[in-house]
């Protein structure tokens, strides 16, 4: 049995008042899951209640058990936790689709499989399917796509932001049928630009590029957008002396001096102006006699050093002004 299966007897068992209560604590996705679970239950037998909630088998009808009460029951728990309007929003999603199953699935998946795998699809299906997974796993499936597919995959994701019901359920039916394994009216939040430009922050510097370069040609005005809000490494060095000194203090000399390889005047000045002076004579002194070195170590080195200021931002070490937006810190 699965965890939400267990929970969900155990919440059958316990009553409507005491898993409203619980429902409370838990997000949306867990809610659906259990939810979902309840709803699919039917009867359980009295064995597997003891070994699910053992310290209660002294009150339980040793020949009942328990019967699930379908859709009624789990839209009278939505009501009571989150309120009837947002609980007929997750019944509706309940009923229509099984597609959160489906990215469950494809999240444990090997990128390179799943690449090579989803190839054969048309690139609008490949788009809706990626566009649900994490921006990391994405990123990664793009980078093992065929060359000719990928900035179109990366467009139609752009472009894709809301998918019907119906035809999430049509490729979550084809997706399940074709991996042997593997429900409303109400549109579902798949990509957008959001999605494509946190993604792109996860290529590699030349993928990026390669990337771009076909948007330019197939779909210009996005090229723009993304190329304005994406993230760089001399971006880093426009935060205040206070932030820029508290991602140096994570940073390795020896990350810091190959990233700095390519780096113009200025932003080298940035980051000696925000290390020790023995730290920054050294950098000098090592960039000085540093030969030849591979363009995608060096990409490689500000990516992370990237990661370290995005994972900053994320724990609410440094603040990041959002490129190309509105944003003003003050």
């Amino acid at each position: 049995m699965t965890g939400s299966e267990k929970a969900a007897i155990l919440l059958l068992y316990l009553g409507n008042d005491v898993t409203a209560k619980v429902y409370e604590h838990l997000d949306d996705s867990e809610i659906k899951k259990i939810s979902r679970s309840m709803g699919t239950l039917g009867h359980v037998s009295r064995d597997t209640i003891m070994d699910i909630v053992s310290d209660f088998t002294a009150v339980i009808d040793p020949e009942a058990g328990i019967f699930s009460q379908g859709d009624e029951f789990v839209l009278k728990i939505l009501e009571k936790a989150i309120g009837p309007e947002k609980a007929k929003l997750l019944m509706e999603e309940l009923q229509a689709s099984s597609y959160g199953d489906l990215v469950d699935i494809l999240a444990n998946m090997d990128s390179k499989s799943l690449a090579n795998f989803l190839s054969q699809e048309h690139p609008q299906t490949i788009a809706v399917i990626l566009a649900k997974l994490k921006s990391k796993q994405t990123s990664e499936i793009i980078s093992h796509l065929p060359q000719e597919l990928q900035a179109e995959v990366v467009l139609r994701i752009a472009d894709v932001d809301q998918v019907s019901p119906e035809i999430l359920k049509e490729i979550d039916d084809v997706m399940k049928r074709e991996l042997q394994s593997m429900g409303g009216t109400q549109r579902y939040k798949v990509g957008g630009i959001d999605k494509v430009v946190e993604m792109f922050n996860y290529f590699d510097r030349s993928k990026e590029k390669q990337i771009l370069d076909k948007l330019d040609v197939l779909s210009p005005p996005l090229s723009e957008i993304i190329r304005k809000h994406l993230f760089t490494f001399e971006d880093v060095f426009a935060l205040d002396d206070r932030s820029i000194q508290s991602v140096m203090r994570e940073v390795s000399n020896d990350t810091l001096t190959l990233a700095m390889k390519t780096s113009p005047d200025e932003v080298k000045e940035k980051i000696f102006k925000n290390i020790s002076s023995r730290a920054a004579d050294m950098i000098k002194e090592d960039l000085e006699v540093m030969g030849p070195v591979r363009l995608s170590d060096v990409e490689k080195a500000q990516g992370e050093i990237i990661k370290i200021v995005r994972k900053m931002e994320e724990e609410g070490k440094i603040v990041l002004a959002g490129k190309g937006s509105d944003d003003v810190l003050v």
